[in-house]
């Protein structure tokens, strides 16, 4: 029996070397007024709090850093101090100062991920040059009570103009390790040795000393490990870093042969954030990425090649974007995009969100997120767990804050989906990658792939569980976790659950 906000649930431990636990099948009640069912695609309502009006976001990310079952948010800012909002059910409290991370630089970074694989969520967080200070890495001592900066100690407190920082598993040791991007010198990798950490960046030839900005990490090639895909600024081509590391090698970059560099591009042009998901709902994972430029789609094609489809569509114009984040809208099991522009002098600069019909999209934005959008951070999350996901978005304009819209799904589509936590067999959010597949049972259909995230939506990590919306007419799925094994191996094994369920699943592929 478990307990989950003061209700019991029954836990189903499943042996072998992948494991499953229902820990729920119903979502639980929302502290919000009724909504009427038949809302339209992209309803959504402004969460009250007036800190979420404040000026200077940058970074956002989700987090449960208390256990307590609700997602927490952390918010990097610029002329202002760092927020950290805890889930209060009905409310966000900001305990930053509380916890120790109100920090007054200007955050570019924030990512989330169990560096000692203690069962408590850690941060790191990035700065820019220009304030001269080292990154930190906060330890998590215990349920979000209080975070205690390791960064030095564990020589991790770079100073540069940081951007994407990502905590993956890059040499399947089942540890997650540390990838830094910065815009101004090469990037770094640093594996994860346990009561340290090991700079290997020149030797698996990960150290690209172009201008980096955003990355994207995912087993590309479908081998067994994982590779990573970085977008680069001021006419720099993109990289697309294939992982041979596990296989004694290093890693190695096919973005010109796969047609994935971006083509030549002159000094103003370059791309931004990328985000990976399986869009087409074919099984493999698929990339968008946000550009200064026309942006770019690249469905994976059968062959492990890239075909670039974005290219005069709805979603591949000179929109400005800086990022992008995938998530299933209206629970019709097909993932919608939301991508925010920028320009330097604008509060509001018109972002999109796009509606996924069957692989085809279709620009529905509301005109709530017209009046006050984003500039740089968006993430989806269901925060009031509820079944369906919201939209947080962060804006550093000095006329713009960092809101957080609830999506007014009703409640039997709202239900309609499965929630995914992806753990290791000791129950820790080791497993940053690793691949979800979801099938109609019992006729085995496929309904698509996500990936536990491994970074995006401008520069920030969250650790949430992984969201299905359901097609009509599904009420039960298999749901299939695939890990990647110290050999190189691809390990994956099916569990049947109920829609509505939130579960866990957790894995040792020892």
């Amino acid at each position: 029996m478990t307990h989950v906000h003061g209700r019991s649930f029954w836990c189903k431990p499943v042996g072998g070397m992948l494991m499953l636990a229902l820990i729920g099948c119903e979502a639980r009640p929302v502290d919000s007024p009724a909504v009427p069912s038949g809302v339209p695609f992209g309803t959504f309502r402004a969460v009250s709090n007036p800190l979420f009006g404040d000026a200077g976001a940058q970074p956002n990310a989700w987090a449960d850093i208390d256990n307590d079952g609700d997602l927490d948010l952390f918010v990097g800012m610029r002329g202002q101090l760092n927020r950290m909002y805890r889930n209060d059910g009905a409310s966000f409290t900001d305990i930053a100062a509380e916890v120790g991370l109100a920090d007054p630089e200007d955050t570019r970074v924030a990512a989330f991920g169990d560096f000692d694989a203690d069962g408590h969520l850690d941060l790191y967080v990035g700065f820019t040059l220009r304030d001269g200070v080292g990154n930190r890495l906060y330890r998590n001592t215990g349920d979000g009570a209080h975070f205690e900066d390791v960064g030095a100690d564990l020589g991790v407190d770079l100073i540069g103009n940081t951007r994407q920082t990502s905590w993956i598993d890059y040499d399947s040791d089942q540890d997650v390790d540390l990838f830094i991007a910065f815009r101004e010198q090469p990037n770094r990798l640093f594996r994860n040795d346990g009561a340290s950490f090991t700079d290997v960046s020149e030797s698996v030839g990960i150290d690209d000393p172009r201008k980096t900005v955003g990355v994207a990490w995912f087993d590309a090639d479908e081998d067994g490990d994982l590779d990573v895909f970085v977008t680069n600024q001021n006419g720099d081509a993109d990289g697309m870093f294939l992982n041979r590391v596990t296989d004694n090698g290093r890693f190695h970059d096919v973005a010109p042969e796969w047609a994935m560099d971006g083509g030549p591009r002159t000094e103003e042009y370059g791309g931004v954030g990328p985000a990976i998901t399986d869009y087409d709902n074919d099984g493999d994972l698929d990339l968008f990425v946000a550009m200064y430029g026309p942006d770019f789609l690249y469905r994976h094609d059968d062959d492990h090649r890239y075909v670039e489809l974005g290219r005069g569509s709805v979603i591949g114009q000179d929109y400005h974007s800086t990022s992008a984040a995938w998530g299933d809208v209206d629970n019709d099991g097909w993932l919608d995009l939301f991508v925010i522009s920028y320009l330097r002098d604008e509060a509001e600069v018109p972002d999109h969100l796009f509606r996924n019909v069957e692989g085809h999209f279709t620009d529905e934005t509301p005109a709530i997120i017209l009046e006050r959008g984003g500039s740089h951070g968006v993430q989806w999350a269901d925060y009031d767990g509820d079944g369906d996901i919201d939209l947080s978005l962060a804006n550093n304009h000095p006329d713009a804050g960092h809101p957080l819209y609830e999506n007014l799904l009703d409640d039997a589509a709202a239900r309609r989906s499965i929630q995914v936590w992806v753990k290791d067999a000791d129950g820790h959010h080791t497993l940053p990658g690793a691949e979800i597949r979801l099938f109609a049972s019992p006729s085995g259909e496929l309904l698509g792939t996500r990936l536990v995230d491994t970074g995006g939506g401008y520069c920030s990590q969250s650790v949430v569980p992984v969201h299905f919306g359901l097609p009509e007419g599904v009420s039960r799925v298999d749901v299939e976790l695939t890990v990647m094994s110290p050999d190189g191996r691809r390990m994956s094994r099916r569990e049947s659950v109920p829609a509505g369920s939130i579960v866990e699943l957790r894995a040792d592929p020892r």
